[in-house]
């Protein structure tokens, strides 16, 4: 008797200390069922006369209380879930349909500016702060991105606010705010950049986040995407706060081995596939509300055209393009034409170290609006292979003077080289040979 006593009290104490049960400690329970009847029928072969019938029930309704139990606590779980890491954080349905991913990037940074006929200037910034929510819902067709920024001075803005559908022929649609595909160098994220932060062409020619629609195809070689937007920089704005048609196309041909995700990275690889990647894109806006600052003009009507050029192998790797737009006033024909171009390249001298280089030049309608800059740096990874842990270092120099004239009237140059983001000041007067010293540790998760 006292050994059925003892089962019985087990399968009671795991039941209570289990109050969520997994389908295998279900199995268990049962497991213990079948024990414990094949321990009473072994005792009552013993002594048939231990057993009353009165004890009998109560063996009965003990084991069909504990496997009531257990099979209501295991209801209770649905289909169960799974969770854990894989590019980031991620909940999981158990048959896949639903799935919520979690990733974070930080960048701190240390920046020192000599300018001349100015004060040197040194301190840290937060430069980004993200947590990125994205996933699939019904289905793993349809999909979605939420990512929020806080800012370096202060606040927060959203980037991505988008939900989407991908279909089996290789096409998908979103709709939403997304970054804009026109320039390259922008259409990187800032986590799988070369240097310590984007060009000062790509800060003057970027479209950056607005809110609009999406049609998209590729195949193995080819992709094409077309864009109908807000306009450059027009994120998170109501909907008639500035009414505005703009587009945005893009192709790209692949060639090589890489595949497409290979040519996400600005950066290079050891072990890469070797491979080629074309892109050229054609942008066009009009607002005949008001004006945007965009391609170093301020202008309510733009088109303009980029190409571009990168190659991926073994260690090593190269990244060009060239951009032109003309700004324009619709209403007395004045225009700004602005053009550049950049050429960068980086080869890893160990698994875990990368060097590299960069010049970019920019040319604006104007007198004294121009702009170039060379620049060389490292970039270290403390795990050879992994982007979640790296430190950038890059120091610059700007030969010709650096302007930043006010935007005044529409069609007026406005030269859009500088920001506070990439650590660039405006030159006093005609000054020039201004230097800039950069270092980033970046996380991801």
């Amino acid at each position: 008797m006292y050994k059925f006593t003892i089962l019985a009290c087990t399968i009671t104490t795991a039941a209570v200390a289990n109050p969520n049960p997994t389908t295998a400690s279900v199995d268990e329970l049962r497991q213990m069922v079948v024990d414990l009847q094949s321990e009473v029928a072994g005792l009552k072969n013993q002594d048939d006369h231990w057993l009353n019938e009165q004890r009998s029930d109560q063996v009965r309704s003990l084991v069909h209380d504990v496997l009531a139990d257990a099979d209501t606590r295991s209801s209770l779980q649905g289909d169960g879930v799974s969770a854990g890491y894989n590019k980031g954080a991620f909940l999981q349905s158990s048959d896949g349909n639903w799935k919520l991913k979690i990733n974070g990037q930080l960048q701190s940074r240390w920046l020192y500016n000599d300018a001349n006929g100015l004060d040197s200037q040194h301190g840290f910034e937060q430069r980004r702060t993200k947590v990125i929510f994205s996933g699939h819902i019904i289905d793993p067709s349809w999909v979605f991105k939420i990512s929020t920024k806080w800012l370096s001075s202060g606040g927060s803005s959203t980037e991505d606010a988008w939900a989407g559908k991908k279909f089996d022929d290789g096409s998908w649609f979103k709709f939403g705010q997304f970054k804009q595909n026109f320039l390259r160098e922008n259409i990187i994220s800032s986590s799988k950049q070369l240097a310590v932060e984007s060009s000062m062409l790509n800060n003057a020619f970027k479209y950056g986040w607005s809110q609009g629609l999406e049609y998209g195809w590729k195949n193995d070689d080819v992709k094409i995407i077309a864009q109908y937007t807000d306009g450059p920089g027009q994120s998170s704005t109501a909907a008639l706060s500035a009414p505005t048609n703009a587009w945005v196309a893009r192709a790209e041909f692949r060639f090589g081995d890489a595949g497409w995700k290979d040519f996400d990275y600005l950066t290079s690889k050891s072990g890469a596939k070797s491979g080629w990647l074309i892109g050229v894109a054609y942008e066009n806006y009009d607002n005949d509300s008001g004006t945007f600052e965009y391609g170093n003009a301020n202008a309510n009507e733009s088109n303009g055209w980029t190409v571009d050029v990168s190659y991926r192998s073994d260690g090593w790797n190269v990244f060009g393009y060239m951009v032109e737009t003309t700004g324009k006033n619709t209403a007395n024909a004045d225009k700004v034409d602005s053009s550049g171009w950049l050429l960068q390249g980086g080869f890893l001298a160990t698994d875990n170290v990368e060097l590299f280089a960069q010049y970019q030049e920019g040319e604006v309608s104007g007198s004294n609006m121009d702009m170039d800059a060379i620049r060389f740096g490292f970039n270290y990874w403390p795990t050879a292979g992994s982007n979640n842990i790296k430190w950038t270092t890059d120091v610059a120099w700007a030969g010709k003077t650096l302007t930043n004239a006010p935007a005044i009237n529409p069609a007026t140059p406005s030269p859009d080289w500088i920001s506070s983001g990439n650590g660039w000041r405006a030159d006093t007067g005609s000054e020039k040979d201004q230097m800039l010293l950069r270092t980033q540790l970046q996380i991801l998760f």
